[in-house]
């Protein structure tokens, strides 16, 4: 009796273990499960800070007038630049 029971019990880990959707690929899809939400969140922080830089550049004067200045190199006529490196 103990011998059946342990060979069916053999058995059914193996199968468990070896089949397609088994325990091994359980923890497979949850390790990329995880990868996929860290990457989520990583990406919705992005997509929240330009959404910021979007509002500020509609409303925002001089958030406009710093960035305008900071990234593309715009200055006034007649204004002269003095870079101390």
């Amino acid at each position: 009796m103990n011998k059946l029971f342990l060979s069916i019990l053999i058995c059914i880990l193996l199968f468990l273990f070896i089949k397609s959707d088994g325990i091994i690929d359980y923890y497979s899809e949850e390790d990329h499960y995880k990868t996929l939400l860290s990457e989520k969140d990583t990406l919705d922080q992005e997509l929240h800070k330009i959404q910021q830089q979007n509002r500020l550049l509609k409303s925002n004067t001089r958030y406009i007038e710093k960035v305008a200045r900071e990234e593309y190199f715009y200055i006034y006529p007649d204004e002269i630049i003095i870079s101390f490196k």
